[in-house]
């Protein structure tokens, strides 16, 4: 093919045809330009199926990911539930001695929850720049949104309750000074690890007339409502974000059998 152009323009200085000539040049010229964009655009296309291919991969883990967020969000709303519940119940139904002496325990509970969002995939497409998820643009705000946004608003959230939790507990060592542990109290502390539990000494009435006293008092009943103001709005981001998470697995499901 060079030979061939080669020829006719030495034919064409020949027979001494300048604008001939030319006119041929600048076609040469545009030919190879044209040649340089086509191969251009086709580095381009090859690039762009390359980066969607890569989005949908990351894609697919990220919704792996949300499907693990909705089941760690899940499992602690009912735990949150729960102790709202018991709160609750600490604030209107302590008054006498028939108050379960374990429904009691649970009522001085110094539990805080840390459960985060997952962004373990969307931290590799970051450290890699590749945060447009080429193919998917009309869902990548909401992932960056996710990811960035609601993932701050739960490690405020949590942060402060384990804030509060741990600055806090020094009631518990008050309440040693006085009401032995008793063994319900020692494997929920053991989360089902102890192999032995031992009984109490003190006498039974007298260890849940104390409990009580104590959870009628001003700082019992502050550390019951403090925990139910806590953990209620605790409560309502894990819902949110559980509720989000679930969106968007939808949304990616969506967009990857749009694809498909």
């Amino acid at each position: 093919m060079i030979k061939f152009f080669r020829k006719i323009r030495q034919k064409l200085l020949t027979e001494d045809k300048f604008s001939k000539y030319l006119i041929y040049a600048i076609g040469e010229i545009i030919l190879v330009v044209i040649g340089i964009l086509i191969a251009l655009q086709i580095n381009n296309w090859n690039e762009s199926r390359k980066d969607f291919a890569k989005s949908k991969n990351y894609l697919s883990e990220i919704r792996k990911d949300l499907v693990g967020d909705t089941i760690a969000f899940n499992r602690s709303i009912k735990s949150i539930s729960a102790s709202i519940d018991v709160g609750e119940w600490a604030l209107n139904r302590i008054h006498d001695n028939t108050s379960p002496i374990d429904s009691l325990w649970m009522s001085f509970d110094g539990t805080y929850w840390d459960t985060s969002v997952n962004d373990r995939t969307f931290q590799r497409v970051q450290n890699v720049g590749d945060s447009k998820f080429t193919g998917f643009e009309s869902i990548t705000d909401e992932i960056n949104n996710y990811y960035g946004i609601t993932k701050r608003r739960v490690e405020y959230k949590t942060s402060w309750d384990e804030k509060e939790v741990s600055e806090n507990q020094s009631y518990m060592r008050d309440l040693e000074k006085y009401i032995e542990i008793d063994e319900y109290r020692m494997n929920m502390d053991g989360a089902g690890t102890l192999e032995k539990t031992f009984s109490i000494r003190q006498d039974s009435l007298e260890h849940v007339r104390m409990m009580i006293e104590f959870a009628n008092s001003t700082r019992g009943r502050n550390h019951f409502k403090n925990n139910y103001v806590r953990h209620s709005r605790l409560l309502n981001i894990f819902k949110e974000v559980k509720e989000t998470a679930a969106e968007l697995i939808i949304k990616i499901n969506k967009e990857l059998e749009q694809m498909e």
